[in-house]
């Protein structure tokens, strides 16, 4: 079904203020939680060591991930400073290079502008694309990878085996290796083998002699940091990638260990264009059932995009270890899938409801969370209300004007979220303020020590721009700066002189569950003291001779 001038006019301005969404408060909020910490932190340190190679966090070595999310992060940091805004700027930058190269592979696989505009659309529209190009992870790094990698792979498939083209896919593949190891070169190559056995089999001495071209490519690119590490650190580093592969599929260190696990997550994280994907696969299952297999061995760009969308999703389902965001990768292939189906679809009266279906429960979201969590005597409250409400009397003549509808919705609700929450969650995110009174304190007393008592906050070497050392008993030393909560510095209020710098609110779970710490701000369960504490910045002057103490106030 082809777009009108005025629907590809609407979805183009929609596509335009989704894109510019990325760029929304990047620098208005601080660096705030465990990921973010270790990757910025790490940035910060490489610049002031000005050893752009070895990864370091907390002046020690961090070898967890490979060294091109660091390199991707450092440009705007370097020339400017490493802070939030410079940091997640690099970031939005790599995020419109994954739209702009998940567009290019749809172009090359289907040769029609409309599909690769929807693939782009329904992929910077998703929930979790907005969610990863504003947080300082390496998940988009991956996707970038793999969506560059495909683009050489269905060259290939698809008879194009020039040694250039060779040479690229491996360089692309060792691109993908040094992001994040072994995960994106095995989705790579397990799809292609999937769909090349065959061309293998048939050609095997022309297929070695064109592995050379890969090969050389990805040596070229991903082999020489990963040989600098082994020839600086050796066995050491060989033992530490070895227990980080095995126990990342051997052992359950997040606590999710169904095998269906990654079916409901993905309903989240392709939000809200899942439904509409189950829905419309769906319907032409019902179409093509009983010529399914004659489709795809017609449309072999179906089947690359397909099969690779499986292997994603089977690849990150055999680990023990399982994360919401690492279903991320997939989001890429669903786009395009989804942009292929819309494409294709007719109107009829389950595709119908389905749009209004997804548009009213994202309505009664939109709402529910102004009501719930933030100001809804606001005038942005009832302008939200009144254009949420008028998007119903839009006249849905097609499945283009139903995208845009829920677009619209879908927009509503991010700019929501990402204008309150971040204002809303500050008062129990304190380490900026913390870490920058911990700088002045440094440039009257540099070899003053700073502990964290039990539990190490990763933004703070960050603000603090200092070793943070995590204890879990007081330090026998007589003058130094200690991070504590009120809980666990109460054995030794007494028995100390202190003296209280400052202090703030915290969120003792995970503070990557962000409703649950709305719930706690707004007042649902506002008293738990297992979810909720204080934290307090204390200059310990030495041991109290006699007499009781309490916190100062």
């Amino acid at each position: 079904m082809t777009m009108t001038r005025r629907e590809s006019i609407l979805l183009t301005l929609l596509f335009i203020v989704y894109a510019l969404l990325l760029f929304y408060h990047i620098g208005d909020y601080p660096v705030w939680n465990k990921d973010e910490g270790l990757y910025a932190e790490t940035v910060r340190e490489m610049i002031e060591r000005g050893n752009f190679l070895d990864p370091y966090f907390n002046y020690e070595h961090r070898w967890q991930k490979p060294v091109l999310i660091y390199w991707v992060l450092l440009p705007f940091s370097y020339l400017w400073g490493a802070n939030a805004f410079t940091l997640r700027l690099a970031l939005v930058c790599l995020s419109l290079a994954t739209l702009l190269v998940t567009w290019l592979f749809a172009k090359r696989l289907f040769r029609n502008e409309q599909i690769a505009f929807l693939s782009a659309f329904f992929l910077v529209s998703s929930a979790s694309f907005i969610l990863q190009a504003r947080h300082i992870v390496t998940h988009m790094l991956l996707l970038f990878t793999v969506m560059l990698s495909f683009i050489f792979l269905y060259d290939l498939l698809r008879g194009k085996r020039d040694p250039k083209t060779v040479f690229l896919f491996g360089a692309s593949v060792g691109l993908a290796f040094l992001a994040k190891l072994y995960v994106g070169v095995v989705f790579i190559l397990t799809t292609g083998f999937l769909l090349g056995a065959g061309e293998i089999c048939r050609h095997k001495a022309a297929f070695v002699k064109r592995s050379l071209y890969a090969l050389l490519g990805f040596a070229l690119v991903g082999l020489p940091w990963y040989l600098y590490m082994l020839s600086r650190y050796g066995d050491a580093y060989v033992v530490f990638l070895y227990h980080e592969f095995f126990d990342r599929i051997g052992k359950n260190v997040t606590g999710k260990n169904s095998p269906f696990f990654y079916l409901k997550v993905f309903f989240g994280n392709f939000a809200p264009w899942s439904i509409l994907l189950l829905v419309l696969a769906l319907l032409y299952l019902k179409r093509f059932w009983g010529t399914i297999w004659e489709t795809l061995e017609k449309n072999r760009e179906l089947l690359l995009v397909l099969t690779a969308f499986f292997v994603v999703f089977i690849t990150l389902s055999i680990p023990k270890s399982k994360l919401p965001p690492y279903l991320f990768y997939l989001q890429g292939f669903a786009a395009i899938l989804t942009a292929l189906a819309v494409y294709h679809a007719s109107m009829n009266r389950l595709l119908r409801y389905t749009i209004y279906g997804i548009q009213g429960l994202l309505s009664v979201a939109l709402i529910a969370i102004w009501i719930l969590y933030f100001d809804y005597r606001s005038l942005v409250f009832f302008a939200i209300a009144a254009v949420t409400a008028a998007l119903w009397f839009l006249k849905m003549e097609n499945i283009y004007l139903g995208i845009f509808r829920i677009g619209v919705v879908m927009l509503m609700l991010y700019f929501t979220v990402l204008g309150n929450i971040f204002d809303t969650i500050q008062p129990f995110f304190g380490y900026q303020r913390f870490g920058e009174k911990i700088v002045k304190i440094h440039r009257h007393e540099p070899k003053l020590k700073f502990y964290s008592l039990r539990k190490m906050r990763t933004s703070l070497p960050f603000y603090a721009q200092c070793k943070v050392r995590n204890v879990e008993k007081l330090p026998q030393e007589n003058h130094y700066i200690l991070l504590t909560s009120v809980e666990d510095f109460k054995p030794y209020a007494k028995r100390y002189r202190y003296r209280v710098l400052d202090r703030s609110l915290f969120y003792k779970r995970s503070d990557s569950r962000v409703w649950q710490m709305l719930n706690i701000l707004k007042g649902y369960r506002r008293n738990d003291s297992s979810r909720t504490g204080e934290l307090l910045l204390l200059e310990i002057e030495g041991k109290r001779s006699e007499g009781p103490s309490t916190v100062n106030r």
